[in-house]
């Protein structure tokens, strides 16, 4: 090799090295220096640990979401590596960007090969793929973790499509050794996408279902009977079958569906594809083209206007379909699906500009708040896929990749005017696209040091009070992305997950004294629920966290404002006698005194838990409020009384009772003697009951006592007073307790 050749060779390389470290920068992936994001790294570093703590093969984790092992909603592909990473001895926020940087990598590649396989030369690919890269929909959605990472690997997957629609070859030798490579490579590519994430899969199977519809359309009719009995099968029974590991996997078939009000405040307005959003684009900013918007004005959040500014990409994807050649399979492909993800990309209404009105705090959007329907509600609502996709904006991810797929086919073009014109177009949008580095990597840079205070500030103190193994339980629970990371660092057993599915899978394997307590919500109850939760050995200890393990886990440090509420539980707690609590600054734990594995030492304790009266063992109503539900009834200081309609004074509260003999006690008074009014313990909304009694007039507060037994355990028990409009009674509580023998 000459001299020449090696210099050449040598730029080549260094350019790509810039590129590759333009690309890092730009999605904040840069190991030992930044951190992507915070909240989203917490939560999936929390799992990556898990996996860790256990072995590489490890696939659920089981430091949160007791009992049961949790299953990671998405991002398990990304979890993976970053547990190996961990495991090789880098810290946490490293092992993070370092798994970034690696799938961002294969996504840099994947998106050079696709433009080579379309005839770009080697130079110009790299330039198409450092486009690809730069576009906001991927580095923009950092704060969405995996979601970043399955929309940056379209490329990689829609290659698979894209090779296997082509017509070159049919019916030879070297076309069924590459089919049989397909037939490999195309299941393990499906899985992959749905596993790392569920939106950028739905836009691989619709962006491919395009690619072959088109072909079949457009392809000779050797070309089509390929397609039919080839292609096609190998799409879609690849397609099934990931899902189907997926479903086996999280232990359901399907999430339940939001509101079409979720899909419309989610849905991107029309001014969001055309004016980028004030401090996220480097040139825009710098030009006064921006704008600034904030959740106190639109509805959704801020990812659906700093991830949907794409006019530029349209507009050059637009001219390129005009250049282009319209008969060709991929040409159509991808202005259909530029046509399709901007039209999904909408929602089920049309926006311009729709700002929230005076006084609405919801982030979700009324029907009537929009231009005019879109007509997409009907496949939101009822398409499996579709009904899942809440955040219609994402859908821009597709409108892109079609856009940016066009622009590529110019680039590739053997007229030079359209080369050249496709290859400026491709470095403007690249220039409109860039983030101002400077502030997003000082960001970044924030991020990654946040998290290391994370560790020091709450996991090292943690550690000297909780052991590993122990059975722990954050309370009141809530979305706890927190506690992914602080349990799995610690290596304790927490029942708590973050993530709204996990945590909606997780509860469902709750034990009973756990499942009890309300989300965020110190009630009445709670003192005695903990007690019965630690002497049951249900939880070894209760963390009473000062501060939101929601929103510290996005914003570190974050202030202890729970800590005046946390405060006057531990009151009541010391009143008690029977637990240790310990107070820190950012949490106060409890735990059982004079703790043995059969039962309390202290006798104290044990007649002190006889007298608590909780489902599902007992169950308890000390006066009424807004919380009981009637029919009829009137709410007067804390009394149900009737007020001339005949219906329900009193239903609920629905909750698990064991079975067993129990005696009921009503408390209140009744004045009229009719004998119409009745009692009835039941379940199944009343089809199975328990027990039925009439009532009779008493001014002795004593309704009724009477003898229930409930044969087999139920999960909706409820206490029903039913009235005519003649009776007159008034209710002050009752009891449900066991029988004593």
């Amino acid at each position: 090799m000459t001299s020449k050749s090696l210099c050449q060779s040598g730029g080549t390389v260094l350019t790509l090295l810039c590129a590759w470290a333009a690309v890092l920068v730009m999605h904040g992936a840069v190991p030992f220096v930044s951190t992507p994001t915070l909240g989203q790294a917490v939560w999936s570093t929390g799992f990556a640990q898990s996996f860790a703590n256990q072995s590489i093969w490890s696939i659920f984790a089981t430091n949160f979401g007791a009992p049961e092992p949790a299953a990671m909603a998405f991002g398990l592909p990304g979890a993976m590596l970053t547990g190996v990473f961990i495991r090789l001895g880098m810290p946490p926020p490293d092992a993070y960007s370092a798994m970034v940087a690696c799938w961002m990598g294969l996504a840099f590649v994947a998106a050079r090969a696709l433009a080579t396989h379309w005839s770009v030369s080697p130079r110009l690919a790299w330039v198409a793929a450092f486009a690809w890269m730069s576009m906001p929909v991927t580095w923009a959605h950092a704060g969405y973790s995996m979601l970043s990472i399955g929309i940056a690997l379209l490329p990689l997957y829609l290659l698979q499509t894209v090779q296997l629609v082509a017509p070159e070859n049919a019916g030879s030798v070297s076309d069924w050794r590459t089919h049989m490579r397909q037939m490999m490579s195309y299941p393990l590519i499906s899985i992959l996408a749905v596993f790392m994430d569920g939106y950028s899969f739905m836009f691989f199977a619709i962006g491919g279902s395009l690619l072959l519809a088109c072909a079949w359309l457009v392809g000779t009719p050797a070309h089509r009977q390929r397609l039919t009995w080839m292609a096609l099968p190998l799409h879609t029974t690849s397609l099934l079958l990931a899902y189907l590991l997926y479903g086996w996997f999280i232990g359901k078939s399907s999430y339940s569906a939001p509101s079409m009000d979720v899909f419309r405040g989610w849905g991107a307005d029309l001014t969001f594809f055309i004016q980028p959003t004030q401090g996220v684009h480097w040139i825009p900013d710098w030009l006064g083209w921006s704008k600034e918007r904030s959740t106190e004005r639109y509805y959704g959040d801020d990812s659906v206007w700093i991830t949907t500014f794409c006019t530029p990409i349209f507009l050059a994807g637009l001219w390129a379909f005009w250049r282009l050649p319209r008969h060709r399979t991929v040409t159509l492909g991808l202005i259909c699906m530029l046509v399709a993800g901007f039209y999904m990309a909408l929602g089920p209404s049309i926006k311009l500009n729709a700002i929230k009105p005076l006084g609405h705090v919801e982030q979700t959007m009324p029907a009537e708040a929009g231009l005019a329907p879109t007509g997409s509600e009907l496949m939101s609502a009822k398409l499996p896929g579709f009904n899942n996709m809440r955040a219609s904006y994402r859908w821009t991810a597709l409108a892109v990749f079609g856009a940016w797929g066009l622009l590529v086919l110019a680039l590739a073009s053997p007229q030079r005017h359209t080369k050249s014109v496709a290859l400026l177009l491709i470095c403007g949008v690249v220039l409109l696209n860039l983030p101002s580095i400077p502030d997003k990597l000082e960001r970044d840079i924030r991020s990654r040091s946040k998290f290391f205070q994370i560790e020091k500030d709450l996991v090292d103190h943690m550690r000297s009070d909780l052991r590993p193994g122990e059975r722990v339980a954050f309370l009141p629970w809530r979305n706890d992305f927190l506690v992914n990371y602080v349990a799995a660092r610690l290596g304790i057993v927490a029942f708590n997950i973050g993530g709204d599915k996990n945590l909606e899978h997780a509860r469902q394997f709750w034990p009973v004294w756990m499942s009890g307590f309300k989300a965020e919500t110190f009630d009445e109850q709670f003192v005695d629920r903990v007690l019965m939760l630690l002497a049951s050995r249900e939880a070894d200890t209760v963390i009473l966290p000062h501060m939101n393990m929601l929103l510290a886990a996005h914003e570190w440090p974050y202030p202890a404002d729970l800590k005046a509420q946390v405060r006057s539980v531990v009151k009541a707690f010391e009143q008690e006698g029977m637990v240790v609590v310990s107070e820190h600054p950012l949490y106060t734990s409890v735990r059982l005194k004079n703790v043995r594995t059969d039962r309390p030492a202290d006798p104290n304790i044990a007649m002190r838990l006889k007298q608590i009266c909780l489902p599902p063992i007992c169950l308890k109503q000390d006066g009424f409020g807004e919380g009981n539900d009637t029919h009829v009834g009137q709410l007067k200081e804390g009394r149900l009384l009737t007020s001339g309609k005949p219906g329900f004074l009193l239903f609920g509260p629905r909750v698990t009772m064991n079975p067993g003999s129990y005696q009921l006690t009503l408390k209140g008074t009744s004045t009229h003697d009719s004998g119409t009014s009745w009692v009835e313990v039941s379940s199944k909304d009343g089809t199975l009951i328990h027990g039925r009694y009439k009532l009779i007039p008493s001014n002795d507060s004593m309704l009724l006592q009477t003898q229930v037994v409930i044969s087999t355990s139920t999960q909706t028990l409820e206490i029903r007073v039913f009235v005519e409009s003649t009776d007159e009674l008034q209710l002050e509580g009752y009891v449900f307790r066991p029988s004593i023998k």
